[in-house]
């Protein structure tokens, strides 16, 4: 009788344990404003996004691009199409090809893993490798970002990438930091606002800072993120309007 009730009571643990793991989460909503497929759900960054929100699940596919137009009129448009895959649960890989125009400046891959969930489930914690290398020149610098993800409450939620970064320009080499840093108002489940800032230190060349305020909005698996703000590149700060397209598999 001990025994049947020791498996009992273990079985029943089990079962209240699996209630509470982000797998048991209850099932993406595809017109919900936020971009993750489970627990705690928070939007993605739009200037620096993610391989894939942490905690996806395996097999999720993106296809998306970001686009910069700087507001002068000899600038050319930035944009970077890319395609994003879950090869296992909360682990994803990026390939990416930022554009001046219609010319091809740099290669880019990432590779991302989640960590797991504290805080009630609330913050979920993640890394990212990220590496960079340009065509035409010398230059190539890499990230390894720490990634934490919190949802306060229902309406508020902040998403944090912070970590050092190699960069080597001309046979010069040098170490820096990035932070980005971005808090989001969930309006509905349609529509999201936020507020994300960019800081990158002064590695082998001159650092960089943007801080755009931007808005969410999701139908079905398609996502729209736009928004404006200032850019601070090459010692000089320059009004940018910045949006991403993406669509979900």
């Amino acid at each position: 009788m001990r025994m049947r009730r020791a498996v009992l009571c273990l079985l029943i643990s089990v079962i209240d344990a699996s209630a509470l793991s982000p797998a048991a989460a209850p099932p993406h909503d595809p017109d919900e404003g936020t971009l993750a497929s489970g627990v705690p759900r928070i939007p993605e960054p739009m200037v620096y996004d993610l391989v894939r929100p942490l905690g996806a699940e395996k097999g999720e596919l993106e296809i998306n691009s970001l686009f910069v137009r700087p507001f002068r009129q000899s600038a050319p448009l930035e944009w970077a199409p890319e395609i994003e895959y879950t090869f296992a649960r909360g682990y994803g890989v990026e390939f990416e090809l930022p554009m001046e125009g219609a010319a091809m400046e740099s290669w880019k891959a990432a590779l991302q893993g989640t960590l797991g969930l504290t805080h009630s489930q609330k913050t979920i914690h993640g890394w990212q490798a990220l590496s960079e290398r340009w065509r035409h020149e010398d230059h190539w610098k890499a990230d390894l970002l720490y990634l934490a993800g919190t949802r306060w409450n229902r309406r508020w939620s902040t998403f944090t990438m912070l970590g050092p970064r190699m960069e080597a320009a001309s046979s010069r080499r040098a170490w820096g930091a990035v932070w980005n840093q971005s808090v989001f108002f969930h309006q509905s489940k349609k529509l999201n606002i936020g507020f994300e800032s960019n800081w990158s230190s002064p590695a082998a060349r001159t650092g960089a800072w943007m801080a755009v305020p931007q808005v969410t909005w999701r139908r079905s698996r398609y996502n729209l993120q736009f928004g404006a703000g200032s850019r601070l590149a090459e010692r000089r700060v320059r009004a940018v309007a910045v949006w991403r397209i993406s669509r979900e598999f």
